[in-house]
């Protein structure tokens, strides 16, 4: 018979979920989860562990999570379990929303920037209306739930 405990997975593109992760396996399903070659433990608080990608940061992104009171974006899948981190880790005691309450979804969003009238680059005059740019903003939003996945 194969054990299982349920872990919380936020993936900052989509949902933050319930699964059911193999106790008999230790943190192995948790390298298939986040998909990484590197796992990083950070302290949700003294009853719970969130495993991240060490590496996630390297590459290029198109979101990452903010945990608060953790000094640098997360970028990947964030697995949340109970306990310290060691193995054999338990069901977090936190519900899924209050969880969620920690956590803030982020994607960097690219804004258009029109020419207002008669506005002038080193170019020549631009048609107002016209595409002059793009600015770069971080849009934050909190993750969206799904009961029951596991």
């Amino acid at each position: 018979m194969v054990r299982a405990n349920t872990a919380y997975v936020l993936d900052p593109e989509t949902i933050f979920k319930p699964v059911a992760l193999q106790v008999d396996l230790a943190i192995r399903p948790l390298y298939e989860i986040i998909g990484c070659r590197l796992l990083e433990v950070v302290r949700f608080n003294e009853r719970h562990t969130l495993f991240v990608d060490e590496e996630g940061l390297q590459d290029g992104l198109t979101a990452f999570t903010i945990f608060e009171g953790f000094p640098q974006p997360i970028a990947g899948k964030i697995v949340l379990v109970g306990g310290d981190g060691s193995t054999p880790y338990t069901f977090p005691l936190i519900s899924l929303e209050d969880a969620a309450e920690h956590l803030k979804c982020c994607r960097p969003v690219l804004a258009p920037v029109f020419a207002k009238a008669d506005e002038i680059s080193p170019g020549g005059i631009i048609i107002a209306g016209a595409l002059a740019g793009l600015q770069c903003r971080i849009e934050r939003r909190a993750p969206t739930l799904v009961e029951g996945e596991a």
